[in-house]
């Protein structure tokens, strides 16, 4: 695995699919994450 503590990630397109996998990923890695997505319904779901 790898190390992203202190580390802040943006991920587009994040409330769905590739993207939500990509924030579960970042938030294990220890980032920070900000979801941006046109859905906001679903981002505030992932969130």
């Amino acid at each position: 695995m790898f190390e992203l503590t202190d580390q802040i990630a943006i991920v587009t397109g994040g409330a769905k699919g590739i993207g939500k996998g990509i924030v579960k990923t970042l938030i294990q890695g220890g980032a920070k994450v900000v979801i941006a997505d046109i859905d906001e319904a679903a981002g505030k779901q992932t969130a």
